[in-house]
């Protein structure tokens, strides 16, 4: 607990990037060195100002205590990159998160074939269907299935992984105590109960729209591949598919009517060279080879969901 004090103290400083974080830490080794760094130990970091070393001048550790108390009181754990359970496949992206907070049952996500599924939130029927029936394949057939929880594609495909019995995991833009949006109740409480929640905001953190973008490259970077199943052309889900390639991870999408509005994204993704989805084994057998332990290949197409299940 002492070692973690420091961690949420750097995480939570405010004026300060991630990406100034992630220098301090590489300069200095651990947080705990960088909190007890004086001003002219400080400005020895690289590309460190006058200003940020100011902001770091802060040792108040009421806020830390605060998170602390929060964090204890939701059942929330912290994870942070001084743990081993931290993802190898967050390690290497250009901006981690120096921690992440949670709700469940942490995977160890660089043994699991997990694949992000992301869309619009104002779904067609159609989308609801492929989201649904997705999760619902993917789960069956062994991936762990990520995804931002929001109204829409989102949720509905997490009903379907929860469906067939998977394990889920929701990567929120607000605190991982934060319902949004509140009707998703259901689901956030089901994803606690046998899956995780994961966040890099302090509990609650209200979310805001600057906060989704930022939260998209944990969508991505968490999963082998990522899957856009209804995006129209401007979609928050389209930002999540360009993380990913940035990232080195494969993109798929899910083609919708040559002239449906809410399609125009995914098939355009398509056009530029992602992986065309029918199945949820179209993306799957891209890792069959080397999880093979993980991952159960049904040869019998799986049926729809019933009526009424999504």
């Amino acid at each position: 607990m002492a070692a973690l004090k420091y961690w949420v103290w750097l995480a939570t400083l405010p004026g300060l990037g991630t990406r100034t974080r992630l220098q301090l830490l590489e300069h200095f080794g651990s947080p705990e060195d960088i909190y007890y760094a004086d001003e002219g130990e400080l400005l020895l970091t690289p590309d460190i100002t006058k200003a940020q070393a100011a902001l770091l001048a802060d040792k108040s550790l009421e806020r830390t205590e605060q998170v602390l108390a929060d964090c204890a009181r939701d059942g929330q754990f912290i994870l942070t990159m001084g743990d081993s359970l931290y993802p190898n496949r967050l390690r290497t992206i250009f901006d981690p998160p120096i921690l992440l907070y949670g709700k469940g049952a942490l995977p160890v996500f660089d043994d699991e074939v997990a694949v992000t599924v992301v869309g619009t939130r104002s779904c067609t029927p159609y989308g609801v269907r492929a989201a649904s029936q997705l999760g619902y394949e993917l789960s069956k057939q062994g991936a762990l299935l990520v995804s931002g929880m929001a109204k829409g594609i989102d949720g509905e495909a997490l009903k379907g992984a929860l469906r067939a019995g998977g394990f889920t995991a929701a990567v929120l833009g607000g605190g991982a105590d934060v319902i949004y949006p509140a009707e998703n109740r259901r689901l956030y409480q089901d994803i606690a109960a046998t899956g995780v929640i994961l966040s890099e905001y302090p509990p609650g953190t209200v979310p805001k729209a600057d906060h989704f973008p930022v939260r998209n490259r944990l969508l991505s970077a968490l999963s082998l591949a990522t899957v856009v199943v209804e995006a129209p052309e401007k979609s928050g889900a389209l930002i999540t598919a360009a993380t990913a390639l940035e990232q080195g991870r494969e993109v798929f999408a899910v083609p919708g009517p040559f002239d449906a509005p809410m399609s125009r994204g995914t098939n355009a993704l398509i056009r530029e060279g992602a992986g065309l989805v029918c199945e949820a084994w179209d993306v799957l057998s891209f890792y069959e080879s080397r999880y093979p332990h993980k991952l159960r290949p049904l040869r019998a197409k799986l049926p729809p969901l019933p009526k009424g299940s999504t």
